[in-house]
């Protein structure tokens, strides 16, 4: 891809490596991402040269963002270059007066919660905080009763997979935007301890099922089909083509979930890394139909095509495919068209 091309449309900083939290699903889970949080003078850095590069939006996450101390600084630095701002956080440390500053910030996008269940038990069984759950629900009352835009994203695993309805139910009821992500991905060190948890497609059969209860309420979850492209001329990896990631040790990564160190904030201009770097230049070449399984898949419409579970499963190699996420793609599909047929048959 030329340079005249290319355009950085946001920053990702991950101000804390470390998390309070130790989420049994989490992909985060590598030597690179465990010391370290971002400084001021760091964060000022990425922020200003990424905004010369074309960015309009961050994301402010972790680890567990509130843990760094000055992340009221880094999202005032951010706020005052005008960035589109979403904040990622567990909540678990966010206080009244926490949200009484959020509430002055100019442009802010969002703040995103996890909420695995509304029982306690299943909640905290899976963050390994106890307690956490019910600080979590504290958090995002307080920033909705404040008229803070919130977003609840629910990962969803066999600890989950019928209490993560009630949250999306409790979250429709009051009105905020919310979505079960239904496909945990490896952890970003290789060694995927973590997909013990990630559904069966038994499992994942019960949550259709559970989905398509009180008139198909919650079955928007599931997806639609694509619109048209060319798959020819997509890029497959193309996060890497609008986007770094600045960690917590200050550490250079192409995004979130890859941690493939590609320079340092301290050492490296970012220009430099984001039209440079010979990691990026090599995805930026990769369209979708040169990835043989993706060429003559028959269910590309229904794919999202999100690289993060095939590097993870594939020790980074840019050519490989996760089988595991592929089947999953074809079971959606599956459920999208039976989905489909029964509504049309009731309405």
């Amino acid at each position: 891809m030329e340079k005249s091309v290319l355009q950085m449309s946001q920053i990702e900083l991950e101000i804390s490596n470390p998390c309070n939290e130790k989420c049994v699903h989490c992909y985060r889970h590598c030597l690179n991402t465990q010391k370290g949080f971002l400084s001021i003078e760091q964060a000022k850095s990425a922020l200003e040269q990424a905004k010369k590069l074309g960015a309009k939006s961050v994301t402010i996450t972790g680890g567990e963002a509130l843990l760094n101390p000055n992340w009221k600084k880094i999202i005032n630095i951010a706020d005052e270059l005008e960035f589109r701002i979403s904040l990622f956080t567990n909540g678990t440390l966010l206080k009244e007066e926490d949200a009484d500053f959020l509430l002055t910030v100019k442009n802010l996008k969002e703040v995103q919660f996890s909420l695995y269940a509304l029982d306690e038990d299943i909640h905290d069984s899976i963050t390994g905080l106890k307690g956490s759950c019910a600080k979590t629900k504290k958090a995002i009352q307080i920033l909705h009763s404040k008229n803070i835009p919130i977003f609840v994203s629910s990962p969803t695993m066999k600890q989950n997979k019928i209490a993560v309805t009630e949250v999306m139910k409790w979250c429709d009821n009051q009105k905020i935007n919310n979505c079960a992500d239904i496909f945990i991905f490896g952890s970003s060190d290789y060694e995927g301890k973590n997909l013990d948890n990630r559904l069966s497609e038994d499992d994942l059969k019960d949550f259709f099922e559970i989905t398509m209860q009180d008139n198909a309420s919650l079955s928007y979850v599931w997806g639609n089909k694509n619109s048209e492209c060319d798959f020819s001329k997509e890029l497959f990896y193309s996060g890497f083509s609008n986007r770094l990631l600045v960690s917590g040790d200050g550490t250079i990564y192409p995004m979130i979930g890859f941690y493939k160190k590609i320079g340092h904030i301290d050492t490296n201009k970012l220009e430099d890394v984001f039209y440079n770097n010979e990691l990026l230049k090599q995805a930026r070449k990769i369209t979708i139909d040169d990835i043989p399984e993706c060429k003559n898949c028959s269910v590309k419409e229904y794919c999202n095509f999100c690289c993060t579970p095939h590097l993870t499963a594939n020790n980074g190699d840019f050519y490989k495919v996760d089988k595991t996420f592929c089947d999953f793609i074809k079971f959606r599909k599956e459920m999208i068209l039976r989905r489909d047929e029964l509504l049309k048959h009731k309405s």
